[in-house]
């Protein structure tokens, strides 16, 4: 499954451990599971076990796409119609080590849960 190529996710690092990862899907539950998948590989990526989400952002992305009209081929409509898809964006700090006061993701655990969910193995 080519869940990572660039129509469907985007990062950017924000420095000292940080990093925005954007993930657009067709579903709004799978695309932030597999959002959380990706800031999972992006940290273990980056030698860290662990990470937290420090903001989080979800909402739908609304593309434009050229339909023929239905009783004439050669023609365009008029009104244009528009693909749906929903995006989640996770800002994380990346960790070598679990903190000891606040909550942090567990990156092997949350990569191990999620591939085995969508079966990605």
């Amino acid at each position: 499954m080519g869940i990572y190529s660039p129509s469907h996710y985007s990062e950017t690092n924000l420095g000292d451990g940080l990093k925005r990862v954007s993930f657009r899907g067709s579903e709004h539950p799978q695309t932030g599971d597999l959002c959380l998948l990706r800031c999972a590989e992006a940290s273990l990526e980056n030698g860290c076990s662990y990470f937290q989400v420090v903001d989080s952002e979800s909402g739908n992305v609304h593309e434009p796409i050229s339909s023929p009209y239905p009783f004439h081929r050669h023609y365009l409509a008029e009104d244009r119609f528009f693909h749906d898809f929903p995006v989640v964006t996770k800002t994380i700090r990346m960790l070598k080590d679990q903190p000891d006061e606040d909550f942090a993701y567990d990156a092997h655990e949350v990569r191990r849960a999620m591939r085995r969910k969508y079966e990605l193995d």
